[in-house]
């Protein structure tokens, strides 16, 4: 069964992001609060897919993409904020995010 870890330190954000997601069939979904939390949860279920905000204290997903890009070279990672830029989403491409929303 594939499934997705999605980061964020907001409740209402993690909700927001899973309910767009449960549409898809046999997808399992799981969560973390920020990004050391992610790592644990990374290493503990393997995901197919890390979907993490980019504002969040002690790091940041721009920092999160990038620990999981040289630890997890094939795990691919999205990151997503309500508060973009192009700037912001070169940074993440360069950082090693697979999309940015």
């Amino acid at each position: 069964m594939p499934s997705i870890l999605v980061v964020d330190d907001d409740s209402v954000d993690r909700e927001l992001a899973s309910r767009c997601l449960r549409s898809i069939p046999d997808l399992e979904i799981r969560y973390a609060s920020d990004g050391t939390q992610a790592i644990e949860e990374i290493a503990r279920m393997q995901p197919d897919l890390v979907l993490t905000d980019l504002r969040m204290p002690q790091m940041d997903g721009l920092q999160l993409v990038e620990k999981v890009k040289e630890d997890y070279p094939q795990l691919p990672g999205a990151l997503m904020t309500a508060r973009g830029s192009e700037q912001i989403a070169v940074q993440a491409l360069a950082a090693g995010a697979a999309s940015y929303v």
